[in-house]
């Protein structure tokens, strides 16, 4: 199991515990895995958090 997977699973496991809650919890469940799956990239290296906060604020990369 990669970490991206254990993240998508620990986001939906906390998102069933919200689903009992109503319709909105639906939608959280979803965003607890996608926050879950940059989790486990992050960790996983395949994510690069510099570059992500460069695109966040609008910079380019160099191209060297």
């Amino acid at each position: 199991m990669t970490p991206r997977v254990i993240g998508i699973g620990v986001g939906l496991a906390l998102g069933i515990v919200w689903m009992s809650l109503g319709l909105g919890a639906a939608v959280l469940t979803g965003v607890l895995a996608l926050v879950g799956w940059f989790v486990g990239s992050l960790i996983e290296g395949t994510i690069n958090i510099t570059d992500v906060w460069n695109a966040i604020q609008g910079r380019r990369r160099s191209l060297d």
